[in-house]
């Protein structure tokens, strides 16, 4: 398949069934421009997105994806710190009935 392809498919791609992300950008994190253009990507694909923002603790954000019955999370982190808050985002989900929420993050 060929890069174009790829495009063309992914284009005209929309869900059979209802996705729901929860974006955010991780605390002490005012750089929201990567997440806000995934958020952007995941709309125009027919996900359903709950943007809660940058600045976004742990806590607030596994609250949020599991009061939205959300499929995913995806979190930007350029902040540092980024193995102790995706261990933690893990731990929390498991504690709270959440695992079966997939997380994506990106950062620096």
């Amino acid at each position: 398949m060929t890069d174009l392809s790829v495009r063309k498919k992914l284009a005209t791609y929309k869900p059979t069934q209802k996705v729901r992300i929860v974006t955010a950008a991780s605390l002490f994190d005012g750089h929201d421009a990567s997440i806000n253009i995934m958020r952007r990507i995941l709309q125009s694909m027919g996900a359903e997105v709950i943007h809660l923002g940058h600045n976004r603790s742990v806590e607030e954000i596994v609250t949020a994806a599991l009061h939205e019955d959300a499929q995913g999370i995806a979190i930007s982190s350029y902040q540092g710190g980024h193995v102790e808050f995706f261990k933690y985002m893990m731990d929390l989900l498991r504690q709270r009935g959440g695992e079966g929420i997939k997380v994506f993050g990106g950062g620096g």
